[in-house]
């Protein structure tokens, strides 16, 4: 009895704590209810705030995916300077630069004061800094593009696409990359396409030169990928190697002139022009201009060192031609000739039917290095130049897209530093035949000055 008693009376206690407990939650529940009628607007907006920004954060990171992740990593992996990805939204890919060409009108790429004030000039795809034959800085250069971009942007809603594309060089890129992530919204209105001018020997049966060189532009380059790294140093030490052959067999030849490299580095500019298409040009003129000034100084009894100093140093990159124009040397000197031979060795050549360039890229060579690259493409570089040196244009044009692996995607027909005497009609007919092989068109204003506009 007792136990049972005990029992029932507790089973009484929990069914009163019980009812107590639900009375409790039935109360909480409602004044919980309560509380949400007024809480649902603020949750449905910082929820749908949430999706916007996570939406908006997405579409940026997509601007250039696989670029911008590739270039932030190996930029990480070389330099002790990080470049955040999240730094990098203004760059653009080549994948991304071929949707936007078809949208873009040769009126796009012509940069006039009224074409700037209109907002109708929206791209400069072809531009030079001091790293190589450029006289602009390239922190200059992206400020004058950030400037006119954000112009551009108020104006039209449109960003202004620019790309840097240097001589065999992407050292410029590189510095500008670190520029933009240092101040990203300062270029947040700028589309920066990474790119560089590429030149290559070639048969040049309408030259009075067998070979001549021609360039093609690539863009969405990746400058810290270690395999463009090792195809830029090839071309800068192969370069380096025919110049310091050339002044030592100019030497062995010619043993009462003094050469020396770091002669011809001070008066051909080797750091300005070093890495250049044509290298053996310069060096060419070098060791005449020295021969001959040595030949001068000694009719005059002169010192030859002294003679040559005091010249070149207002003749920086002469040739004898114009050192006897201007009356340095007598028109009478006529050894310079015995360079010639030394000349057709390190000049790009054919010798049994096979292309000998000790200082050039091959255009084999330029596709076989670049096939592997991710989101770029190659373009002609102001094909008109190219045309002149070969017998017929539209064929060559289509035996190199056809060769190019894929690559070769533009023609850089709207180029806007042609000289006043190229034929435009000419450059229109070339403007066709490449669009006939599906290449998309696309222009430039191949800056070389310190200011970019």
């Amino acid at each position: 009895m007792k136990v049972s008693a005990i029992t029932f009376s507790n089973q009484n206690a929990s069914v009163e704590r019980a009812s107590r407990q639900n009375t409790g939650i039935r109360k909480k529940e409602k004044k919980q209810s309560f509380y949400d009628e007024y809480k649902k607007p603020a949750a449905y907006a910082a929820g749908a705030l949430a999706a916007g920004l996570g939406i908006f954060y997405y579409i940026k990171s997509r601007r250039a995916p696989s670029l911008a992740k590739e270039i932030s990593s190996a930029a990480n992996n070389v330099s002790e300077n990080k470049i955040p990805l999240k730094n990098l939204t203004c760059i653009m890919s080549g994948d991304e630069l071929l949707k936007e060409l078809p949208k873009l009108t040769k009126e796009n790429f012509v940069c006039t004061p009224e074409n700037m004030k209109n907002g109708i000039f929206r791209a400069d795809l072809h531009s030079h800094s001091n790293y190589s034959d450029g006289e602009g800085y390239v922190k200059n250069i992206l400020e004058e593009a950030a400037e006119y971009a954000d112009k551009l942007y108020q104006k039209t809603g449109q960003k202004f696409i620019f790309a840097l594309t240097d001589h065999d060089t992407v050292d410029g890129v590189k510095e500008a990359f670190k520029i933009i992530s240092q101040n990203p919204s300062k270029y947040k209105n700028l589309q920066f396409v990474p790119g560089v001018e590429i030149s290559f020997a070639h048969s040049a049966p309408k030259s009075t030169n067998e070979c001549e060189i021609s360039e093609v532009l690539a863009y969405g380059i990746n400058p810290f990928s270690e395999n463009i790294g090792k195809f830029f140093e090839n071309i800068k030490q192969k370069r380096l190697q025919m110049i310091n052959n050339f002044i030592n067999e100019a030497g062995e030849k010619c043993p009462l002139t003094k050469f020396s490299f770091d002669e011809f580095s001070k008066y051909y500019e080797h750091k300005k022009y070093g890495n250049l298409m044509n290298i053996h040009w310069r060096i060419y003129h070098y060791v005449q201009t020295k021969h001959a000034l040595t030949r001068h100084a000694a009719d005059i009894n002169q010192d030859a060192e002294i003679l040559y100093k005091n010249i070149m140093e207002n003749f920086k990159g002469a040739s004898v031609e114009t050192l006897k124009t201007n009356g340095k040397i007598p028109f009478s000197i006529n050894e310079v000739s015995d360079f010639d031979g030394i000349l057709k060795k390190y000049s790009p050549h054919f010798e049994n039917g096979k292309l000998v360039a000790a200082s050039e890229n091959s255009y084999e060579e330029i596709i076989e290095n670049l096939k592997d690259e991710k989101n770029i493409f190659l373009s002609f570089a102001h094909p008109g130049y190219f045309a002149n040196h070969v017998e017929n244009a539209g064929e060559s044009l289509k035996y190199f897209t056809e060769n190019s692996k894929g690559l070769i995607k533009a023609s850089e027909s709207y180029h806007q530093a042609y000289k006043e005497n190229v034929d435009k009609n000419f450059i229109e007919s070339l403007r066709e035949k490449t669009e006939s092989l599906n290449l998309l068109n696309l222009g430039g204003r191949d800056n070389h000055g310190k200011k970019l506009f």
